[in-house]
């Protein structure tokens, strides 16, 4: 929903969700008044579970690690001009309860914890430049999490070492690389987009498949692209390769080399300004998923929705659309502000 307000003489912008206790502010902006400039010296000084609203910026915030709960909440991985961006990150063995969202990542992230488990990490709404790569590398394992909405390159390896992860669930992202998986019998894989050629990559084909479901394999190049996988089966997905042929899916309920009719997508690189996945109608995509669920990005099913710009769900955005350009001595200042409640 969408509301317009037109302000007199003094602007008023009150940020919604903070809480003066647990709730904190970041912004590495110059002359900016926020309650930390440096972000990792913010993650330092705040107790546990606190959250921190990561303002968008031209300077990239660097690298950073957590080795305790909290959340960090940016702007946006890609509206112009009001990006939060960080370079490489490293969660330890305390950064449990850790949620990431809205943020552009210039480098990898990684999760480290070779003395205990990490669980219940929410990483959501988040952009990986073409070389940043995720990766969970600790001798212990990551449990409990839940990656939906990201624009991803790599996650994990074709080796435990580097993909020690389970009970998690991978839904609702667009890939550009192989998505690789472990602990196939407990990891759910669903309603993702894989471009470029990006496919999925079961690490322990030898003890089990790893079932794909809703997903669509898009690809554009000349010669036939092929997703299949050693141990991996696919059910209710849709390939597609937009000039050559696409090898049929192993699995059940499968639509192979048929255009999902995206709203208005016509490459397999992603571009937010442009791109929507959603699905026209008429569709093969459409309601032919898994329990009548839909195909592809956004799935029926949930309650979770992809954005293109990585702005967080409940956190309204703010944009000054009209400003009066000249005021009489005395006069009022008309501002006229739009407000999505995302």
């Amino acid at each position: 929903m969408k509301k317009i307000t037109t302000l007199s003489l003094v602007f008023l912008l009150t940020t919604l969700f903070i809480n003066a206790q647990t709730t904190f502010t970041v912004d590495n902006t110059e002359g900016a008044d926020a309650d930390y400039n440096d972000l990792q010296s913010a993650i330092n000084s705040v107790l546990a579970n606190s959250i921190l609203y990561v303002h968008a910026s031209e300077i990239n915030y660097g690298d950073i690690t957590i080795d305790k709960p909290i959340s960090l909440i940016g702007f946006s991985h890609s509206a112009e001009d009001k990006e939060t961006m960080i370079d490489e990150v490293d969660l330890l063995d305390s950064a449990s309860n850790v949620r990431l969202s809205g943020i552009h990542f210039t480098n990898d992230l990684t999760v480290n914890n070779d003395n205990s488990i990490v669980s219940d990490l929410i990483i959501e709404n988040n952009f990986f430049d073409s070389f940043a790569e995720v990766f969970f590398t600790g001798d212990e394992l990551v449990v409990n999490m839940t990656m939906r909405g990201n624009i991803l390159n790599t996650v994990g390896s074709d080796f435990q070492s580097s993909t020690n992860y389970s009970n998690s669930i991978i839904a609702n992202n667009i890939f550009y690389d192989d998505l690789h998986v472990f602990f196939h019998e407990s990891v759910a894989v669903e309603n993702n987009i894989f471009l470029n050629g990006a496919t999925v990559e079961n690490s322990d084909d030898e003890t089990g498949n790893l079932v794909v479901q809703d997903c669509i394999f898009y690809d554009n190049r000349s010669s036939n692209f092929d997703p299949n996988r050693v141990g991996v089966v696919f059910q209710n997905c849709l390939s597609y390769n937009e000039t050559n042929s696409v090898t049929t899916l192993i699995g059940t309920g499968n639509f192979n080399d048929i255009d999902p009719q995206f709203v208005s997508a016509d490459d397999d690189i992603f571009d937010p300004t442009i791109d929507d996945y959603n699905l026209q109608p008429g569709s093969d995509a459409l309601g032919n998923g898994v329990a009548g669920d839909d195909i592809g990005l956004y799935s029926t099913n949930t309650n979770f929705t992809f954005n293109n710009f990585g702005y967080t769900a409940g956190i309204p955005i703010v944009t000054i659309t009209a400003i009066t350009s000249q005021i009489a001595p005395g006069g009022d200042l008309e501002v006229t502000i739009e407000s999505n409640s995302n």
